[in-house]
């Protein structure tokens, strides 16, 4: 996938959440790879510090190029980019199923966008993953 021009992530950062959403998807089920933010003990994940009831939120992103603006946006230092495979995701996202977290795709430089159940975004990416063969080009 070509490298995206600054002004072209600040484009895609400005679309609405659903929009931001169908770029994540599609653009996954391409690449394959999915972006966040981890550090040596995991993923960053967001949520309401003060309340312990709050769910956990991980944000995830369609390229490094999006995780990093994020990253550099909220002063997450400390934390790198991570990077995982889709069908690793896959597996992910029943864990986090059973863990009562949310996922929160692609979410704009204020954080927010769609925040997703886990079992939403799997059947999503599925659907979307069905589109491709077995060596990762797109059917008619």
């Amino acid at each position: 996938m070509a490298q995206l021009r600054p002004e072209e992530i600040d484009k895609l950062f400005k679309k609405p959440g659903e929009k931001r959403y169908d770029y994540f998807i599609k653009t996954v089920a391409d690449t394959e790879e999915v972006f966040g933010l981890a550090d040596e003990e995991g993923w960053l994940l967001l949520g309401d510090e003060d309340n312990e009831e709050s769910e956990d939120i991980l944000p995830l992103f369609p390229g490094a190029e999006f995780a990093e603006r994020f990253r550099v946006e909220h002063g997450f230092e400390e934390y790198g980019i991570g990077i995982v495979d889709v069908n690793e995701l896959l597996t992910w996202l029943d864990e986090m199923e059973e863990d009562n977290m949310v996922v929160a795709v692609f979410p704009d430089l204020q954080a927010s966008g769609v925040v997703i159940a886990p079992a939403g975004l799997k059947q999503d990416l599925a659907q979307e993953l069905e589109k491709y063969d077995e060596e990762g080009k797109k059917l008619k």
